[in-house]
């Protein structure tokens, strides 16, 4: 233990104050006989110890208060040993981790808060040795990062550059980048300096980060949060834009489903929440909200080509102007590319229904292409140019498919499966675990019999297949000749995914399934779409749900928003050749790293300086519009709690408590400030032990009858 004010622990020589005193009252009176005083001569001895016990007890108790009062005066701290702090005298590498988020551009009482961060920068600075060096980062993209060690002065200098930018963060990568740096760094003590507004969503990213333990190679690191003062402030957020429907043509109206969130602590009123498209204003609402309350409001537009719809939702009259704009861009597919693949040679009197469908789809929306093939005609390697895949009735699906249907799936291309009557069921099922989808377990009825084992049950909306299938008023019953079933795969729904039954047998069994899986999905249907399963091909519902479902597995990747969110690096697949790819975004254009594959090009950029706008990407084929928008965690102020800081890190970094400079004044700051530098100050601990015997000396005094005779 050390102190800042040792001159105080003078103080320490008034611990003798009450031993003197006590001597002093010691002083023995000269002894005079007076015989009517005979009776204290009765006085017992016993009462005389209790006496003198109590007196050294009070003694003892004074001298520790005094003593205690004393060394708190001294203002003692805990060693570097045993906080993890560095010493005032050796040089140190100390790293300044500035949050220059878009939230940091709110005002506080003291302006705003990235100038009250620089502000405390500085005050770190100027509190430091000229023999120490200094690096200088931001969590966001901008200016005032120093990428090496810099003095003193040209710390200053960087510290004022410093700007608050409405771009993704990067606090973990930037946080480990510093933390490495001060490893490999000359000096011996090293401390970082986090400064932020405290934002829970953003120091959480520095959760379970995995970092170089301290060792023989490493230096112990301190490390300080500076938290800044909680600006109150009125603030509403478009927290999300999204579609109804994936199931995207020209000429029909498109759904917009917009939440609006009041992300602060007072209620607002006479907002106004409004849709513009293609520079056009095309609706608005008036809208109140309560204090953490979300709204959805709903927006149609009629894309009027195919190609991409570009707009924007905006919220007017929001103090808080970063997270008022979000971008959309919805992509109207020209076409959608359908591969149909049924048996090389089916022995059966029963043909499939599903291809005069898809004909009939062709001849009467331009928006549908197929191309049928048998399975021994296909090649993996075109799959890429297709939608979605239906695999019509085969027997058994190739082995040697499973990985390319899985990543095709994975990247957003759809499967529709439909099984044969002679299927092999493990097959079947091996194919289902890919995308852990359930499994067939037995079959139901006799294929060709034409009798009836169920009927099929009441259709449900609620999917986009189903959804707008019927022309009907909103409370309108859905009423079509339900169809009987002959035969059918008993289908068992995975027990822990989401998987949704579009068509059900009126005893629950699914008939049609979707599973999600990664960005497309798989559609299993457990009947066969000939005959011989049921009456459903000759039911006039047959070929507009069908198509629909189609249509829907199709939409996963090739159509609906085209989103981007800041502050993760940007990836793009698609048609096209190497030469001549740009990305083009607030008249800003950026050249990326592009990737040659069979299915054409795989674009990726960092685009840690990009701001909220609309994307192009321009190719040599076309261009493609991506909108680029800010996380909603930046819109969401709760800050991280002490305890949470505490136990964030691993053992490689000493975590001192959380400085919060709202609280302080400029030189009660400094104070902590050299106390995070120097050392734990417990001189609080001292005045607390300090009362503690003083209070113990009252009680001693007050109940403690020493004098009482017995």
């Amino acid at each position: 233990m050390n102190f800042l004010n040792p001159f105080f622990l003078f103080g320490l020589l008034a611990v003798a104050l009450p031993v003197i005193i006590h001597l002093i009252n010691l002083r023995r009176p000269q002894k005079v006989s007076f015989s009517t005083l005979s009776f204290f001569n009765e006085l017992r001895k016993s009462t005389i110890r209790r006496i003198r016990i109590k007196q050294y007890l009070l003694i003892a108790l004074r001298a520790l208060a005094v003593l205690f009062l004393a060394l708190a005066l001294a203002r003692p701290f805990l060693p570097p040993t045993l906080t993890g702090s560095v010493s005032s005298s050796e040089p140190k590498s100390v790293a300044i981790l500035i949050d220059n988020s878009a939230s940091m551009n709110r005002i506080g009482s003291s302006g705003p808060l990235i100038d009250q961060a620089k502000s405390v920068a500085n005050r770190i600075v100027g509190n430091a040795n000229s023999s120490d060096r200094f690096l200088i980062r931001t969590t966001n993209a901008g200016d005032g990062a120093s990428t090496a060690f810099t003095s003193k002065s040209r710390a200053g200098e960087l510290i004022e550059k410093v700007t608050a930018t409405n771009t993704g963060h990067y606090t973990k990568e930037k946080f480990k980048s510093v933390y490495e740096q001060l490893q490999d760094s000359p000096q011996s003590q090293a401390v970082i300096y986090l400064i932020s507004d405290g934002q829970d969503s953003q120091l959480q990213d520095l959760k379970d980060m995995k970092l170089q333990e301290q060792g023989s190679q490493g230096k112990p690191v301190s490390l300080q949060l500076i938290n800044l003062e909680q600006a109150k402030q009125q603030n509403v957020a478009v927290s999300s834009v999204s579609l109804k429907s994936q199931m995207l043509s020209q000429g029909s109206p498109v759904t917009l489903a917009v939440e609006v969130e009041n992300v602060g602590d007072a209620a607002v009123a006479n907002q106004f929440v409004s849709l513009e498209v293609e520079g056009e204003l095309s609706g608005q609402y008036e809208t109140s909200l309560e204090p953490g309350e979300t709204k959805e409001f709903t927006f149609q537009v009629v894309p009027v080509t195919t190609g991409d719809l570009t707009g924007r939702i905006i919220v007017e009259g929001d103090e808080v102007d970063y997270d008022n704009t979000r971008f959309f861009v919805i992509r109207v597919p020209q076409t959608r590319s359908i591969l149909l693949v049924n048996n090389q040679q089916k022995q059966s009197s029963f043909t499939s229904y599903l291809k005069p469908a898809l004909e009939a789809a062709r001849q009467t929306n331009t928006q549908l292409s197929f191309e049928e093939k048998k399975v021994n005609e296909v090649d993996q390697a075109q799959w890429g140019q297709y939608n979605a895949i239906v695999l019509d009735g085969i027997d058994t699906v190739p082995e040697y498919w499973f990985q390319d249907l899985r990543r095709y799936v994975q990247n957003g291309g759809g499967v529709l499966f439909f099984p044969s009557e002679k299927g092999d069921v493990k097959n079947y099922n091996q194919f289902f675990s890919l995308f852990n989808a359930g499994n067939f377990s037995n079959v139901i009825g006799e294929y060709g019999s034409f009798n009836s084992v169920v009927k099929m049950a009441e259709l449900q909306e609620g999917h986009p297949v189903l959804d707008e299938l019927f022309s009907k008023k909103d409370d309108e019953q859905i009423n079509v000749e339900l169809p009987s079933l002959f035969y059918y795969y008993r289908y068992q729904q995975p027990s822990n995914t989401g998987t949704l039954n579009l068509l059900e047998a009126a005893n629950n069994d699914p008939l049609l399934s979707e599973q999600q899986f990664g960005k497309g999905v798989l559609m299993v249907s457990a009947l066969g779409a000939d005959p011989g399963w049921s009456n459903f091909p000759v039911n006039p519902l047959f070929a507009p749900l069908y198509y629909r479902s189609i249509l829907y597995a199709s939409s996963s990747e090739n159509g609906g928003l085209q989103q981007h969110e800041l502050g993760t690096p940007f990836s793009w697949q698609g048609v096209g050749q190497e030469s001549g790819v740009t990305l083009q975004i607030n008249d800003t254009e950026y050249k990326p790293d592009i990737q040659q594959q069979a299915e054409g090009i795989r674009i990726n950029y960092e685009g840690r300086d990009w701001k909220p706008g609309i994307l192009t990407i321009n190719t040599d084929q076309t261009d493609h519009k991506v909108a680029v928008n800010q996380s909603i965690m930046e819109s969401r102020f709760d800050t991280l709690e002490e305890e949470q800081w505490q136990t964030m890190f691993s053992q490689a970094v000493n975590v001192n408590s959380i400085i919060s400079a709202e609280d302080l004044s400029a030189n009660s700051l400094e104070d902590e400030l050299n106390s995070a530098v120097f050392g734990k100050e417990i001189w609080n601990w001292f005045i607390w032990i300090a009362l503690l015997f003083l209070v113990t000396e009252t009680l001693v005094t007050r109940l403690y009858k020493a004098e009482s005779i017995s």
